[in-house]
């Protein structure tokens, strides 16, 4: 089984105040239109090229907590924020 989805990576030092604020503002704007524009303007994830999609990936490709939090979504949710040896994270599965 795999999941598809997109995320905001954020170095830990200054994540937490600034994802909240991400948080806040995808949710007021809505998911679908919001999430992929802010992860395109502010991760520090490669991914941003992508609005933040890093593809499909199944169990035991991602550090556990950011694989956790992935596969415990429903399609069409965003996480809280995930914290990871990499960063805090918002997730947003789309698939």
């Amino acid at each position: 089984r795999h999941v598809h989805r997109i995320h905001i990576s954020i170095c830990i030092a200054d994540a937490m105040a600034e994802l909240q604020s991400y948080e806040s503002k995808i949710k007021a704007e809505g998911i679908d239109t919001a999430f992929p524009k802010y992860a395109a303007q502010r991760s520090d994830c490669s991914s941003y090229r992508a609005n933040g999609d890093l593809g499909f990936f199944g169990r035991g490709q991602m550090q556990k907590p950011f694989e956790d939090a992935s596969f415990a979504l429903g399609v069409g949710e965003m996480s809280g924020i995930v914290s990871t040896d990499s960063g805090y994270h918002l997730i947003y599965r789309i698939a």
